[in-house]
């Protein structure tokens, strides 16, 4: 899967490589689910739903695409009450949402689209309510949501997100199930007292959470009887029945999470999976963290479901900030921090992909440094036998383009170079070089990475008249420290960080004719065409939070053929030279790599932003000899052409000869 967008690529004589913003676009998004994804199916479940848009809406913003309801003619087919079998919900279920996408779209998936499939709450409250069925049906369901996904990846889907199930034994709808249960006729009251004593707690933890629900519970049994002894009789056993059914409903959640990852991962395929399972239990357990006072009521009134509900509804509650709008629904917070949280997930490998770029670059920054000396040789006159030795810095700032997602990016390239070379006789000569490189990129507001390259090559000038050949082969390893990924969940901001390794292989030749125009001016054409292979190593992000991910191994090839033309002066004591290069590139025009989350063995693949295939370099330069043995260069580039923008990179150095 591959998404439009410019690449900044440099010249031989640049330093860095442009990078683009990381979001990468798709061309539609599919849903696939129930209340927590529905739209305007069978309504739109959370407060205020008009102005307060669900989590697949934000992501659909966040990528530019319009999602609307089946119903009226989009591509979110999530509904209200669904499930993942006909069985538990023959009106509504994914097994026939998708029978009626497969029916309008003929059997075949966008291979660049994003694909939503989100199911399994109803199931678990179906199941949880026949306690000895209840593995048995949260089984088959899991077991049939993995076959639908399968069933769009058959169909070609680009890249599916399956989230998990968060556990439902969180949710206000089990303290309510455990008063109707428990006291009958007088579960209404009990259930507004219960709802009152939950919606003026703030626990700041899980411990304070469950004494929240526990004295909520001491409320409800207040209500029922006026005799002390009763009240805490009957508390007991409300708190105990809540507490077993709690752990239940929680293991029967897990159970089913399970089952369905085993269910994807017998299928395979470009499956991202997302735990807000997680991210709901990090809310729990420190919900300030995220924006959020109150994770045990909810802001709607007992009875009032989230589609029904509004601030201006009587018994409505806004006098905190809620987790939970009703009695199984997230509030818009929520939402926006799932939004986020997805995002981030895939995201992560198109970011993950600059560090492949990132090897490249460095390369360029001895090569400007070379470059510098090949042009003291093709107008110099080294004697048989004379060594020279030679060094120089490269570098540059880059402004990386980015968008409404991802902001801005700028790097910062550095590179020192240090040569010997030898002729050999009156034509060829012959050298090598060492160069190290300390990069810091940050491509975008999300990401960024420290770069630290060590490099060898070998290089030789051979010259026949007018006409030369420049020719030189490399190696490089590089080290990527300081690997920052950051995801905002809320008001929350976690960095996930790593390190790992790369190196690069490459040859580059270049070949030239000088006509005389003068005697102190030549000019002529160039051919030039530079190869390089590279690999990073896949690594883990050091942390085990819900968001950190591990990522595969990646390679790039990049084979860049140029033609261009120089013009040359020899004035003395500054000799100025400019050429322009128009370049293409007949390699790798996409990089991306694979990853996914620590806590599933699901992975999947991204590919970054298409590269421009063609630009044209501008070079300008000089080279000043110093003294009968010394000579200085020093040389600036820039790119044009790119629909991206460009950069200018630069070098200076200095040779001397024995």
């Amino acid at each position: 899967m591959t998404c439009k967008h410019t690449l900044l690529k440099l010249s031989s004589l640049a330093v860095a490589v442009g990078l683009a913003a990381p979001v990468c676009a798709f061309d539609s998004l599919t849903v696939f689910g129930d209340s927590l994804s529905d739209t305007g199916n069978n309504g739109r479940w959370t407060w205020n739903s008009a102005q307060n848009k669900l989590y697949d809406e934000q992501l659909a913003d966040r990528y530019g695409l319009q999602l609307t309801p089946s119903r009226a003619g989009g591509s979110n087919y999530a509904a209200g009450g669904a499930t993942a079998v006909p069985l538990l919900n023959p009106a509504d279920n994914t097994q026939d949402q998708l029978a009626q996408w497969f029916s309008q779209t003929g059997g075949k998936a966008d291979a660049n689209g994003l694909y939503i499939h989100w199911i399994g709450g109803n199931d678990l409250a179906a199941a949880a309510i026949q306690p000895a069925l209840a593995q048995s049906i949260a089984a088959n369901s899991a077991t049939n949501a993995g076959a639908q996904v399968g069933r769009l990846l058959d169909a070609g889907a680009g890249l599916v997100v399956v989230p998990n199930v968060p556990d439902i034994s969180a949710t206000p709808l089990l303290l309510e199930s455990v008063l109707t249960v428990g006291l009958g006729a007088a579960a209404t009251p009990a259930i507004q007292a219960a709802f009152a004593s939950l919606n003026a707690a703030q626990p700041t933890d899980l411990a304070r959470r469950q004494q929240a629900i526990h004295q909520a519970l001491t409320a409800a049994a207040s209500v029922v009887s006026s005799n002390p002894l009763i009240q805490q009789g009957i508390a007991a056993q409300l708190i105990a029945a809540y507490d077993t059914a709690a752990q239940q409903a929680s293991a029967l959640t897990t159970y089913y999470n399970n089952t369905e990852e085993s269910a994807l991962l017998q299928h395979g395929g470009n499956i991202a999976r997302a735990d807000i399972n997680g991210i709901f239990q990090d809310i729990l357990a420190n919900p300030q963290a995220y924006g959020l006072t109150n994770t045990v009521g909810m802001a709607c009134p007992p009875g009032v479901g989230a589609n029904e509900c509004s601030s201006s509804t009587p018994g409505f509650s806004s006098a905190q900030e809620y987790l939970f709008a009703d009695h199984l629904h997230p509030g818009p917070q929520v939402h926006t921090i799932i939004a986020q949280y997805i995002e981030a997930i895939v995201n992560a490998p198109v970011q993950v992909s600059y560090l492949n770029q990132g090897t490249q670059a460095m390369i360029r920054g001895s090569r400007a440094t070379l470059d510098g000396r090949y042009q003291q040789l093709r107008h110099g006159d080294n004697a048989v036998g004379s060594t020279g030795v030679f060094g120089g810095y490269s570098g540059g700032y880059q402004r990386f383009d980015g968008n409404h997602t991802s902001g801005d990016g700028n790097g910062n390239t550095n590179n020192l170079a240090l040569g010997v070379d030898y002729q050999l006789n009156d034509y060829l000569l012959v050298g090598g070089l060492i160069a190290g490189s300390l990069d810091k990129q940050r491509p975008d507001d999300n990401y960024r990475y420290d770069a630290k390259g060590f490099q060898a090559a070998l290089f030789s000038h051979l010259r026949f008249g007018q006409a030369w050949l420049d020719s030189d082969v490399h190696y490089l390893t590089a080290d990527f420290d300081n690997i920052q990924r950051k995801i905002t969940l809320g008001q929350l901001t976690r960095t996930e960080e790593g390190d790992t390794n790369g190196k690069l292989w490459g040859a580059r030749m270049t070949v030239g004719y000088d006509f005389p125009v003068t005697n102190w001016l030549t000019t002529g054409p160039m051919l030039q065409y530079a190869w390089d292979y590279s690999h990073v190593d896949g690594y883990s992000e050091t942390g085990n939070s819900t968001t950190a991910m591990r990522f595969g191994d990646q390679n790039g090839h990049s084979q860049i053929g140029s033609a261009g033309w120089r013009l040359d002066t020899n004035l003395g004591i500054v000799n100025p030279w400019v050429q322009v290069n128009y370049r293409h590139q007949f390699g790798d025009d996409v990089y991306g790599a694979n990853g996914g989350l620590k806590s599933t063995a699901l992975t999947f693949s991204r590919a970054g932003e298409t590269q421009d295939k063609n630009w044209v370099d501008f070079a300008v330069g000089a080279d000043m000899p110093l003294s009968s043995t010394v000579s200085a260069f020093a040389a600036v580039a820039q790119t044009g052409g790119l629909s991206d923008g460009n950069q200018t990179s630069y070098n200076v150095g200095l040779s001397a000869t024995f």
